[in-house]
């Protein structure tokens, strides 16, 4: 399997459980399988897939930058 890094880009989030929002850049890796297929390989602060710095929940909602900032919580 061949790998190569592609770009940084940055992105805001929001955790799907404490509703904690925050910025960061990813290291988006392409990898190519076996059969051909790209497939991206996302990266946050050296590991793979984002979690929420507050919960460390997995489930989060990638946004546009500055998306976080503007994002209320809400009322339960």
């Amino acid at each position: 399997m061949d790998v190569d890094h592609a770009r940084c880009v940055h992105y805001s989030f929001l955790c799907l459980d404490c509703e904690h929002g925050w910025d960061g850049t990813y290291d988006i890796d392409m990898t190519v399988d076996e059969h051909g297929r790209l497939a991206p390989v996302y990266h946050l602060d050296g590991r793979q897939s984002p979690r929420c710095p507050n919960c460390k929940n997995r489930e989060v909602r990638i946004m546009r930058p500055g998306d976080a900032t503007s994002t209320r919580p809400h009322e339960r």
